[in-house]
């Protein structure tokens, strides 16, 4: 028992706060060392927190080159799925009350370490069970990203910048997500899906290495003043400075507002995560998208939902007086909107060619033949048009670029099915879209209902455990969106010109309704004032 005493005793020391140093009496150097410290962890919250989401999703882009090479079902899939956020759930829960008394610099860059090595190890098997164990494993690493960010945003911003910063901050998650979709869909796509596991855990062991170099522990291990006297935004009231950090953290699980977020952010998480996990595979089979102009759409709306994000913490603090309510409402309307028009869209797909034309893909142009078979379902291709074959380790297909519009998104793709050649669009506006609404809508309620809501409504001195009461429940969501849409999609299963494909439609309902809710739930705090 001594024994495993004095491991406990000397991890938790380790990752220990440090003590308070004597404050430093030079108001210049007080302020060199602080605004050089703040632009260093804000960046490397920002970045590091990034690659969490990296190496969360690289699964997602892999998924139907995984189905497809019958290495695991689309049910076996949902459960990794929901090992991993179940994990990720109650690890929030536990790593947020046990962030409130770590340093940061060491707590956040382990996660992310271990993540990316989880990564590495996931390239390297074929068995169902180890899948799981590793990424369940993976969850509990991947939740000591979030409350941790939260907590050395609390540290090193008072609370006039909070949600600011905060919004600033939350394009962590689309900035992760947009390379995923796009850097890791591309790797995928040329290399396979092991590459896809092996590239995302190599580049973010180096931003681990980077995030401990410039990451910071509290100013006052530093000699420096607390964030609210450097400031002078000394808000807190007399009733909450006291408090300990133990009764700070009981007042957060205490408080019925947070637990309407909570249960609000888990249904907000279910249509996340049902985008994020399920999206590029229902671009591919319900749309018709190659691999890499599915990730391109899903990455275009990452840099959307970038947009959302640092929008809304701005419009919450400058123009609705640090309110949150009512612009948690628009933007929860914006999203609700792109994701009906993402599903009732049509397919890309316009029409089908004899696979025997084939033989007539082979130059750098469409061969007169191929040219008026689109002629004949009334598609005109120009002279300047150019032919390209993607014979790639996961499809096989032509782009006809038509060269009318930039970045090549004027065109067709043809898909050799092998059993038919299908001409589709390169790309739907409405997909477009739909899907860049949603995220817009999407990076603004992240931030309000992931965290900054229930931030403002309880004591700066559990900020984690305020995160991570919310986590629990958005990853509780997350995690039951993962079993019940795989085995939606999986039941929807149905063999369309000999190629396995998925009907779409029960996993969407149930996508778009806990949307709704996620919209719906928080009006019931329209009245509750946030805590000074």
């Amino acid at each position: 028992m001594n024994f495993f005493s004095r491991i406990f005793r000397g991890v938790s020391g380790f990752y220990r706060t440090g003590a308070d140093r004597p404050l430093l009496e030079d108001e210049g150097r007080i302020r060199r060392m602080y605004e050089r410290k703040r632009w260093e962890v804000f960046l490397s919250i920002v970045i590091g927190y990034s690659f969490f989401y990296v190496t969360r999703l690289s699964i997602n882009v892999a998924k139907k080159p995984i189905v497809d090479s019958g290495i695991l079902t689309v049910t076996q899939l949902g459960q990794i799925g929901f090992a991993i956020w179940l994990s990720y759930a109650f690890g929030k829960l536990i790593n947020g009350f046990i962030a409130d008394r770590c340093n940061m610099k060491k707590f956040m860059t382990t996660g992310l370490l271990v993540s990316a090595v989880i990564n590495i190890l996931f390239g390297f098997t074929n068995f169902f069970i180890v899948f799981v164990m590793l990424w369940f494993l993976n969850g509990w690493f991947q939740s000591m990203g979030c409350a941790p960010s939260v907590v050395v945003m609390s540290q090193w911003f008072s609370n006039r910048e909070r949600g600011t910063r905060y919004g600033l901050w939350s394009a962590a998650h689309s900035i992760g997500e947009g390379i995923t979709f796009a850097v890791t869909a591309a790797i995928v796509t040329y290399f396979g899906w092991r590459w896809g596991l092996w590239g995302a855990g190599g580049i973010t062991i180096v931003i681990a290495i980077l995030m401990y170099i410039f990451l910071s522990d509290r100013p006052r291990t530093y000699g420096l003043p607390a964030i609210a006297d450097y400031k002078n935004d000394q808000t807190g009231t007399s009733e909450d400075a006291p408090l300990s950090i133990k009764e700070a953290q009981w007042g957060v699980i205490k408080h019925p507002a947070v637990w309407i977020l909570g249960i609000s952010s888990a249904c907000l998480y279910v249509a996340r995560y049902g985008v994020n996990s399920w999206g590029m595979m229902y671009l591919q089979e319900a749309k018709e998208y190659s691999l890499i102009t599915a990730g391109f759409v899903l990455g275009l709306a990452k840099i959307v939902e970038t947009a959302g994000a640092v929008t809304s913490g701005f419009v919450s603090d400058f123009l609705f007086g640090s309110k949150r309510n009512p612009v948690a409402l628009l933007y929860g309307i914006v999203m609700v909107s792109g994701l009906i028009l993402l599903f009732h869209a049509p397919s890309t797909h316009l029409f089908n060619m004899n696979p025997s034309y084939a033989e007539f893909l082979t130059g750098e142009t469409l061969d007169g033949r191929a040219v008026e078979v689109f002629k004949e379902n009334g598609l005109v291709i120009p002279e300047g048009a150019s032919l390209t074959l993607f014979d790639t380790k996961e499809e096989r297909y032509w782009i006809v670029d038509l060269n009318t519009l930039p970045f090549g998104l004027s065109g067709y793709r043809i898909q050799d099915t092998g059993e038919q050649l299908h001409v589709c669009s390169k790309y739907s506006l409405y997909h477009v879209a739909g899907s860049s609404l949603f995220g817009f809508g999407l990076g603004g309620l992240l931030v309000f209902l992931g965290g900054l809501m229930a931030v403002d409504f309880c004591s700066k001195k559990a900020t984690g455990a305020a995160m991570g009461l919310v986590g629990v429940f958005s990853y509780l969501g997350a995690a039951v969106q993962e079993w019940v849409s795989g085995g939606l999609i999986e039941a929807g299963e149905m063999m369309v010109d000999g190629q396995l494909t998925h009907n779409f439609d029960n996993a969407f309902y149930f996508w778009l309704g806990a949307a709704v809710v996620a919209v719906l739930l928080p009006l019931t705090l329209w009245k509750v004032r946030a805590k000074e």
